[in-house]
């Protein structure tokens, strides 16, 4: 058989999902059981990744007859946006349906200088953070790398009505994304891959509530990517009533697993902490954080709770944010306060969730 030359047995059924491949997955793929060219890999991921184009009849320096088995081996859909709002603050929000009629939910933030995508790692979550709405859904199930990338790209599309683009991007939507370690995994190889997404490892962060095996795993196999901890509490006591994945890897696992964790250079772990007045915001708390944080090389994340998330915990006062912030610079932990984006429309930290809605999805119409 000549290179680039197929036979009805070997185009694949049903086709693959193409979003799930990385570029060395393709290049396998396209010179083992299809017998084509190495560099048709390349090629392939140049259209679609970079020219934005997801029809096969269309890449015209491949021939016609590879074309046809291209078209017939690979699924190149998008996720189907549902609903797209946009808040009073220029963040949007999407509902997007997956396979099997799933929901999930990816935000545009918008910042002062820059947009950054947030992206949903699972439909639902298993994790049941008391004060995060996605913990209501349960999890459902695992998102895959293509339903991975395929949020990033619909977005992509999307944004150009808006004539804007992210430039930062966030596993941080539905779901722990490390519980979903083989799906963000693979997902982030295209999104780096220089003939993929082309994204930097720096402008990329993922979100984890502590799942000590895999914060190891992940380290080892993703070490250019940004990594963020959940922490939300100073004491054993607290965090197991409001995380309960501290219950199986309490705080001193925890964080003696990020003093070890593998830095790159002039890089730092991002500890993330929702303040939740009257719960872990006390003065007894602030004392406690820098010390337990000694050793490891990170940047403190202070977030407001987001009241309307309607858990039954509140915000404490912008005031004590503030002082907060303050104390903790004063001792030299760098320190910065992300107030929530799209709380109007339910996009800010921890309100996503599509457990209950009283249109079914085929009904509901963009938002803009």
């Amino acid at each position: 058989m000549t290179p680039d030359t197929v036979t009805p047995k070997n185009i694949q059924n049903p086709p693959i999902a193409f979003f799930s491949l990385s570029r060395a997955d393709l290049e396998a793929l396209l010179t083992e059981k299809y017998q084509m060219p190495r560099f048709r890999a390349q090629q392939l991921f140049s259209w679609v990744y970079k020219r934005g184009v997801y029809d096969i009849s269309q890449m015209t320096d491949i021939g016609l007859e590879s074309r046809d088995v291209l078209a017939a081996a690979f699924d190149f859909s998008l996720p189907e946006i549902v609903e797209r709002k946009i808040s009073n603050d220029g963040t949007r929000k999407y509902l997007f349906k997956v396979a099997g009629d799933a929901l999930i939910e990816s935000v545009m933030i918008k910042q002062p200088k820059r947009m950054t995508l947030c992206v949903s790692s699972q439909v639902g979550c298993a994790m049941g953070c008391t004060f995060c709405r996605t913990a209501t859904m349960k999890l459902k199930r695992h998102l895959s790398a293509a339903e991975i990338i395929g949020q990033v790209l619909a977005v992509i599309v999307d944004a150009k009505n808006f004539g804007d683009s992210f430039q930062n991007m966030v596993f941080m939507g539905m779901g722990e994304p490390l519980h979903n370690l083989e799906g963000v995994l693979s997902s982030t190889k295209i999104l780096i891959d220089p003939k993929g997404l082309n994204m930097a490892g720096r402008r990329i962060t993922v979100s984890t509530s502590g799942l000590v095996p895999q914060i190891e795993k992940f380290g080892q196999a993703a070490s250019t990517i940004n990594l963020a901890v959940s922490l939300n509490a100073t004491t054993d006591e607290v965090r197991n009533q409001i995380m309960p994945v501290n219950k199986r890897y309490p705080l001193d696992v925890l964080l003696e697993t990020l003093r070890n964790y593998p830095l790159k250079p002039r890089r730092t772990i991002t500890i993330e902490y929702v303040m939740l007045s009257g719960v872990n915001d006390s003065k007894e708390d602030l004392a406690r954080l820098p010390k337990l944080l000694k050793g490891i090389t990170c940047k403190i994340n202070l977030i407001p709770y987001n009241t309307n998330a309607d858990l039954g915990f509140n915000s404490p006062p912008k005031e004590w944010v503030y002082q907060w912030q303050k104390d903790l610079l004063r001792q030299g932990v760098e320190t910065t306060v992300r107030w929530s984006k799209g709380q109007d429309i339910d996009a800010a930290c921890g309100q996503l969730a599509t457990l209950a809605r009283s249109k079914s999805p085929s009904s509901m119409a963009i938002v803009t």
